[in-house]
Parts: C-alpha cells; sequence; structure tokens
C-alpha cells in the first residue's frame, strides 16, 4: 500500500456551488401501521420509501421521519448565511440501505490550510442523516489532508452540528455555528503541526495501537485484535516520512477512520466508516492519545 497515491476522490463530482440533493434521496417517508396476523400492532410503524416500496425502518408513534431535502435546504442555505465560499466543492453522496440513511462528503476547495499544517489541506465536511435512526443528524467539518486524502478528526475545537433526528434543521443555526468553521480549523491544523515536535518511538506507538485501537471486549474480558494490530503496525509504518511523533500515531488513526474497505460480501462501507470514525474520534478524544500526543503541552502553545 503506497499511502501517497491512494485515491479517496473517486466518484466525487465538481460543483459550483453546493448542488441539489439527489433524487434518489428526495422522498418524504410513509409511515404504515405495523399489522401482524390482520392484527394492528399498538404504536408501531413501518416507514417505507414510496421510490422503491421498501420498508426502510419501523418506528414508534413518536418517530417521525423527515424528507432529506429539508436538512439539506437548510444546509446549502446555512452555508451562504456563513458567507462560507462554495463556488467550488467537490462532493460524494451515499445512499444506505435503500435510503434509509444518508451521507455527503464536501469538499471545501477554496480553503488553504497549508500555512497552519505545514502542509497541503482543505476543508472537508461530512453530511449524515436517517430515517431509520440508526444514524444521527450531524454536519461534521475537518482538516482535509491532501497528501493521504486523510479526513482529520478534530483534536480540540468544537466543528459539528448536532441535532435530534426529530429536530427541523434551522438554516440560522447552521450558519451561526459555520461561520467558525475556519478560524477553528487554522487552529486546529496548528495543533496538527505542532505534533511533530512530540516525540514517540515506534514501540510506544504499538503498544498505543495495541492498548486502545485493537482491542474488543468479550464476557471474559478484553481481548486484542492481532490481525488488526497487524493492519494498524503496517498502516504505521508506511506513514515514515513523518517521523517518530505523535502526528505519525495521529495520520495512522485518521487513515484508519477515513480509508475503509469490506472484508466481506455484502457490507455496506460507508456505515463500517461511519462506525470506525466514531471509534476513532473516542480515542483521539480519549485519555490515552491526549497523553501520548501532550495534548495539554499543544493547547497552551494554541492560546
Amino acid at each position: 500500500m503506497n499511502i501517497h497515491t491512494m485515491n479517496n476522490t473517486h466518484n466525487f463530482n465538481t460543483y459550483k456551488g453546493l448542488p441539489e440533493l439527489p433524487s434518489n434521496l428526495n422522498f418524504d417517508p410513509v409511515r404504515e401501521k405495523q399489522v401482524r396476523n390482520g392484527i394492528e400492532v399498538p404504536g408501531k410503524y413501518w416507514v417505507i420509501n414510496p421510490l422503491t416500496d421498501a420498508v426502510i425502518g419501523d418506528g414508534k408513534t413518536v418517530h417521525n421521519p423527515q424528507n432529506f431535502n429539508k436538512m439539506w435546504e437548510n444546509l446549502r442555505e446555512g452555508l451562504a448565511v456563513a458567507g462560507l465560499d462554495t463556488t467550488e466543492v467537490q462532493v460524494k453522496f451515499h445512499a444506505l440501505s435503500n435510503g434509509a440513511a444518508m451521507s455527503a462528503d464536501i469538499i471545501l476547495k477554496k480553503y488553504n490550510f497549508e500555512k497552519q499544517l505545514g502542509e497541503a489541506a482543505q476543508m472537508r465536511m461530512t453530511v449524515r442523516d436517517s430515517h431509520d435512526q440508526s444514524v444521527r443528524r450531524d454536519v461534521q467539518a475537518m482538516v482535509y489532508r491532501l497528501a493521504c486524502l486523510n479526513g482529520m478528526l478534530s483534536v480540540k475545537e468544537s466543528l459539528s452540528i448536532v441535532q435530534k433526528h426529530t429536530t427541523f434543521n434551522d438554516a440560522a443555526i447552521v450558519g451561526k455555528v459555520a461561520a467558525h468553521f475556519p478560524e477553528r480549523l487554522e487552529r486546529e491544523a496548528s495543533m496538527m503541526k505542532m505534533m511533530r515536535s512530540i516525540e514517540v518511538d515506534r514501540q510506544a506507538a504499538i503498544n498505543f495501537f495495541r492498548e486502545n485501537v485493537a482491542t474488543y471486549v468479550t464476557k471474559v474480558g478484553t481481548k486484542i485484535n492481532n490481525k488488526f494490530l497487524e493492519e494498524t503496525v503496517g498502516i504505521y509504518d508506511n506513514y515514515n516520512s513523518i517521523g517518530y511523533n505523535a502526528y505519525r500515531v495521529y495520520n495512522t488513526l485518521t487513515h484508519l477512520s477515513t480509508h475503509v474497505e469490506a472484508k466481506r460480501d455484502g457490507t455496506e462501507i460507508e456505515r463500517k466508516r461511519i462506525r470506525m470514525e466514531q471509534d476513532i474520534n473516542n480515542v483521539i478524544r480519549g485519555e490515552a492519545f491526549r497523553n501520548l500526543a501532550r495534548m495539554d503541552i499543544l493547547e497552551m502553545a494554541a492560546a
């Protein structure tokens, strides 16, 4: 695997302005009462995709899924209110489980964080929502490192807009939060650059991966997934040009959350990526990584 020749922008389309939502995601979910053996199940509903007539979820009376387009149009308006430059963007949409959930990756090419990061980087946003409550409504911004096309998960700054699924996404709220994304990403990129000065030798990195990334919990306790540990160390070794420091460990983590592969038939890559991103985000925000990367020192220097 060659880190420097990876292409994670496959199937991205380039637009002048944030595009409309694709037609296969623009539908009003239909709720139908659940019936079993001819008898209505109290308080239970099927959620139907009217474009395919497929069941895409089941919910209780209080669950009232909305057309993804309401959220998406409020995002488009909100970014305009925020004054973000969307005159050149790359976008890739994902429809999950026959439209039960969606996500979109957006690269805002007019933003450049090379000065702060010390290498080429742009702004990336991820947008997610679901009709089946499997994915929370979330808009997140991050630094996008062009050398490896990693989405660099936040190490400190608040860079997301999260609302309950049933809450209407207000364009004014989106705009108010998104307006601060560029300056916050600049601070993030500066802290990431400073990670290069925090020495972490190879064995310390392997120990960190073993204890915090390659573990899983069973009924009899915590175990190590040695195969995944070996894969993670292989990724770490491929980032040898970075040197032995916290930034190399951080890039290994964000690589895991960005470049996800299917290892068995039927795997929904995007759902797997969402789960992996959540897991890696917990690691990056966890005490072990904060200690390894000396985040206390970096935060003081960035203040």
